[in-house]
């Protein structure tokens, strides 16, 4: 098992009682286990697990000290370094930089969350990345930590705390020796906004499909809570001349109506994982649920 331990410190006029709103530390805290898990998932997979525990309470504005300890799990996958006992430092090293080394954080503030404008890969261990007229050459571990949304995700709510009236910094420093690895500042906040992933359709599909109305809905977004016969559905009703005509009552619903429907069926990728929409694009019928059996009167012509 290798280990390594940081001391997180949030400075400001609101701290100086070495007192913190428990509201705003216990998310900052989850987070920076949720960056160290999202950080070794990236790199480590299935071969190694972290846990990140709170070890100390240091006088200051507001300071804890953070151990990580990383064990192996599957010694048959590749770790993050040949030794085992340098895989947490190294971990943390990546996300926080020191010195000369430039981390995770170091490089989200010094070009301000933005993509690449050109990767270009020097050897299988490093990458040359640029941005704008700014080149840096980068680890393809650091590389990989800032292209994951998990990763990316975590730290901008390690500095969630920054937001609050009086929280100004955040420092990250070596647990032993006290040096500074990364200070990010109430400025920087926007810099750690999440990237956004722009949603990618994977399945687009126009139907005909029958449905039973569960319930309705009047707001902007027109969501119907429909049935298919199998599963329930929330389906946007996208066809206006049928809803102006459902405003001035001149079509009533009650239980078992069935709406005939043109639907477009959509199934998108997006960051938090598969999303199916269902869009109502026009409504070619409205069936009645069946009030009376109809039964054929012999002589009486058919309707």
């Amino acid at each position: 098992m290798s280990k390594a331990s940081f001391a997180l410190t949030y400075d400001g006029p609101a701290l100086a009682l070495h007192q913190m709103d428990v509201r705003d530390l216990a998310p900052a805290l989850l987070a920076v286990g949720q960056l160290f898990d999202a950080a070794n998932d990236a790199l480590n997979g299935d071969a190694t697990k972290v846990s990140v525990k709170v070890k100390a309470h240091e006088p200051g504005c507001f300071s804890v000290i953070l151990e990580v300890a990383q064990s192996v799990l599957n010694r048959g996958i590749a770790a993050l370094t040949g030794d085992g006992v340098t895989a947490a430092l190294n971990l943390m090293q990546l996300l926080f930089g020191g010195g000369s080394v430039v981390g995770l954080f170091v490089l989200i503030q010094r070009y301000r969350g933005a993509n690449p404008d050109k990767l270009e890969k020097l050897d299988p261990e490093s990458i040359r990345l640029q941005f704008g007229e700014h080149v840096i050459d980068v680890p393809m571990e650091l590389l990989r930590l800032y292209q994951s949304l998990a990763v990316r995700d975590a730290a901008s709510r390690m500095i969630e705390p920054l937001g609050q009236e009086g929280i100004e910094t955040l420092t990250i420093e070596n647990a032993g020796d006290k040096k500074p690895l990364v200070t990010v500042t109430r400025e920087d906040r926007a810099s750690f906004d999440p990237p956004v992933y722009e949603p990618q359709t994977l399945i687009r599909d126009h139907r005909r499909a029958a449905y039973s109305i569960i319930s309705l809905a009047f707001k902007e977004d027109n969501k119907w809570r429909l049935h298919d016969g199998s599963s329930q559905i929330s389906a946007t009703i996208a066809d206006e001349d049928f809803l102006q005509r459902v405003d001035r009552n001149l079509v009533r619903f009650s239980k078992g109506d069935i709406l005939v429907c043109d639907v477009l069926f959509e199934q998108k990728q997006t960051a938090k994982g598969l999303v199916t929409e269902h869009i109502v694009e026009r409504v070619i019928e409205h069936r009645p649920a069946p009030r009376q059996l109809d039964f054929l009167i012999e002589g009486q012509p058919d309707d």
